[in-house]
């Protein structure tokens, strides 16, 4: 069996013989001739040991390369009009996203991971050669950087010219937690890095229509078509350019059959054309469905990150933030604080994660009026906190569990299929804006809290969302599956209301009421005849109410094969004769003809 390589100073090879003209996959068969790229790095090296996905900072190192200067790209294009039309794509899961507003919210510390980022960075500068990977999968567990390695390293070759594309995933956050816009995100973002491929990209999108979403074209297939072929076209002119795409937080794509099959076909890609300039990025914590894929081809190149985190770096981080904190704050202290003692319990007390460490500093630095201490009492009694993520969301969320409405906020926030505002929780709640800002402040040590109504709150890190949706971890602060009902009646009266018909909660209504609605039925094994009840006072609502795309919740409920729904629906007085208005509808086909259809079967 061919087995993964784990990472080492990579060799550089390189080819700048004349090829094959444009197009032809014969340009990246294997050729005899190397060139030799000599490295300098030119800033303190630390060792970078144990880990977690966080906050981590800046590469103050420079490489450069000497030997044969990579060929000039092409004069750059305009961009057809149609194709990000054609595309639709995510715009914000590249690294250039607001990070604050779509996590993860990841950055390396100032003067630390320079060893660790070099290292990526030289291998994905490489031009493959016969026998070399041409993926690199960067893992480690949660909170030990790897997000903040990726958005640094994608900067850098972004800054380079040497970025193909990138995308984080992060679950909960609507499309980028699954692989239904992912190919065109990435096609797009190659179309623009890469103007050359943009003509290839819009001819095959026209040609092929179906090959735009994953309903109608298989996800390897997608791919393939709108991002490898294309790049396998590049002009010859691009040959001895690697381009190279970057991926983060692959394990947090719902999708996992998808990806698990993704990273196959790209590796029977690579097998194939081992000497295509392309290589991949990819960082994730060790999933079952990755792991067999990863772990078991000569094409990935290993590097276990939590190798690669040292003490050194995490007290570098600390001293950073610390210093930052302390900056303009007017406190009874000197520059003896903290002392070298407690400046080394600290680092071994966060044990080489950043996330924790991230979280602590904000506990540290929190107001005085939340307990009346200053940093320098709280710092033993941080201390003595066990460095357990469960521990910690508990000694932050429980004291507050006496604040009005402070379940049914946390619940919203961990249920919701998309991060959304501070607005639209009130609004699904039917509470005042005021009510849900008085929880969230007391939780901006684990919560991303924006400063206006409107902006989405975010979570600190996925691990919250587990830990809330887990009876056994959380007990008195669980996040039943029961709330989606509330959150259904919720959408719902305002997708049937007219006056709501503007307000940004009226989107998220439409979107995703009838989805959590769909979500609390299927919680229970019930009779066709229970539903009835378990739709009490939301049934005139639910029929008047119309969803994403125009459709009505009988429209969707037929869609999705949700019969004892269907049935209700009907029993309830929904129009059976409504036409279909979703995007995928046949015409002259009416909701009536497609639930008789299936009626029999379902009886």
């Amino acid at each position: 069996m061919k087995r993964a390589r784990y990472m080492d100073v990579p060799s550089m090879e390189g080819d700048d013989d004349e090829g094959p003209r444009q197009g032809d996959p014969a340009l990246y068969k294997p050729k005899s001739t190397t060139a030799t790229h000599n490295h300098y790095y030119n800033a303190p090296v630390n060792n970078i040991g144990q880990a977690v996905n966080a906050n981590l900072g800046t590469n103050n190192g420079s490489i450069h390369q000497v030997g044969h200067a990579p060929p000039s790209s092409p004069p750059a294009q305009v961009l057809p009009i149609g194709l990000f039309t054609l595309l639709h794509p995510i715009l914000d899961a590249s690294h250039t996203r607001n990070l604050k507003a779509s996590p993860p919210n990841s950055r390396c510390f100032p003067r630390t991971r320079e060893k660790v980022i070099a290292m990526v960075l030289s291998w994905a500068r490489a031009i493959p050669g016969q026998d070399e990977a041409h993926i690199m999968w960067i893992y480690g567990y949660a909170g030990c950087g790897k997000s903040a390695i990726s958005q640094a390293v994608a900067e850098q070759l972004s800054d380079e010219g040497g970025l193909a594309a990138s995308f984080f995933f992060f679950k909960g956050s609507g499309d980028r937690g699954g692989i239904t816009n992912f190919s065109n995100t990435i096609a797009y973002q190659l179309s623009v890095n890469f103007p050359s491929t943009a003509d290839t990209i819009e001819r095959v999108a026209k040609a092929n229509p179906g090959l735009l979403t994953t309903s109608t074209s298989s996800f390897t297939h997608q791919f393939r078509e709108l991002v490898c072929k294309p790049i396998l076209s590049m002009p010859r002119t691009m040959h001895g350019t690697v381009i190279t795409v970057v991926l983060d937080g692959v394990d947090e794509c719902g999708d996992r059959e998808e990806i698990a099959g993704l990273i196959e076909s790209l590796i029977a890609f690579f097998d194939k054309y081992p000497r295509i300039p392309l290589r991949f990025v990819i960082a994730s914590r060790v999933e079952g469905h990755l792991h067999q894929q990863l772990m078991s081809s000569n094409q990935v190149e290993l590097l276990d990150l939590v190798r690669h985190t040292s003490d050194t770096d995490i007290r570098t981080a600390l001293e950073v933030s610390i210093a930052r904190e302390m900056r303009g704050r007017v406190m009874a202290s000197d520059q003896t604080w903290p002392s070298e003692w407690e400046k080394l319990s600290l680092v071994k007390h966060i044990g080489g994660s950043y996330i924790f460490m991230v979280t602590i500093l904000k506990l540290l630095f929190a107001p005085s009026t939340t307990d009346g201490l200053t940093p320098m009492e709280r710092l033993p009694k941080i201390l003595q906190t066990r460095p357990n993520f469960d521990q910690l969301y508990k000694d932050i969320l429980v004291p507050c569990i006496h604040f009005p409405s402070f379940l049914d906020i946390v619940s919203t926030i961990a249920l919701a299929l998309q991060p959304i505002s501070i607005a639209q929780i009130a609004a699904l709640l039917g509470i005042r804006n005021h009510n849900v800002t008085n929880v969230l402040v007391q939780l901006h040590a684990i919560l991303q809290v924006p400063g206006d109504d409107h902006t989405p709150v975010t979570v600190w890190h996925t691990s919250l969302r587990d830990f809330l949706c887990s009876f056994e971890r959380s007990g008195p602060i669980f996040a039943s599956p029961v709330h989606h009902q509330r959150l259904a009646h919720g959408a719902i009266r305002i997708a049937a209301s007219k006056s709501h018909s503007q307000d940004p909660s009226s989107e998220y209504a439409r979107e995703f009421g009838l989805k959590h609605l769909i979500i609390f039925l299927r919680t229970f094994e019930s009779t066709a005849a229970s539903f009835d009840t378990l739709l009490q006072g939301i049934m005139p609502f639910l029929v008047k109410a119309t969803f994403k795309d125009r459709q009505t919740a009988l429209e969707i409920a037929c869609r999705e094969e949700e019969w004892k729904l269907v049935n209700a629906l009907v029993n309830g007085n929904a129009d059976v004769n409504v036409r279909f208005r979703g995007a995928s509808a046949l015409t002259g086909d009416s909701a009536i003809q497609t639930w008789l259809g299936f009626w029999d079967d379902f009886m």
